[in-house]
């Protein structure tokens, strides 16, 4: 599954950079969920139509308003013979001001070849969630990371 893994944020890094979402669907089961706990922008988004809204809407108003953004998986491993679990971490730069960087524990759910269930879930008492949301608040207040 770690290839699988792989290849599903290969293709998440070309539709950011692309705008192409309609390039994801053969990643998503019909009816993959995508969850978001902890964070201000908290979601949880059920069938593929609405998730790959949901990441387009983020990735337009958060990611987008940046001059550089950068993801990658720390701790990554198969879980399970279906699942994958690790942290995402980002990194984004904003003109001359310090970096944002934050991470969430992540996890996702394959059948067979597809997504089916995507969970990331920040942690309020981790310095670095906290840091980034006092960043933002002082360097990019209008930026919406919300996905619905």
């Amino acid at each position: 599954m770690i290839a699988r893994w792989r290849e599903w944020i290969a293709a998440f890094d070309k539709a950011v950079e692309t705008d192409d979402w309609d390039a994801l669907a053969p990643f998503l089961d019909p009816k993959v969920t995508y969850t978001v706990s902890g964070a201000p922008f908290a979601c949880s988004l059920a069938g593929r139509d609405t998730v790959l809204a949901g990441f387009a809407k983020s990735i337009a108003n958060f990611d987008r308003q940046f001059d550089q953004r950068w993801w990658f998986g720390v701790g990554v491993r198969e879980f399970a013979p279906d699942a994958i679990t690790g942290r995402a971490m980002g990194v984004y730069r904003l003109g001359d001001k310090p970096l944002l960087h934050f991470s969430a524990k992540s996890l996702w759910r394959f059948k067979r070849d597809q997504l089916i269930a995507m969970n990331d879930i920040y942690d309020l008492a981790e310095a670095d969630v906290q840091n980034a949301l006092k960043w933002l608040g002082q360097h990019a207040p209008e930026v919406d990371a919300s996905y619905s």
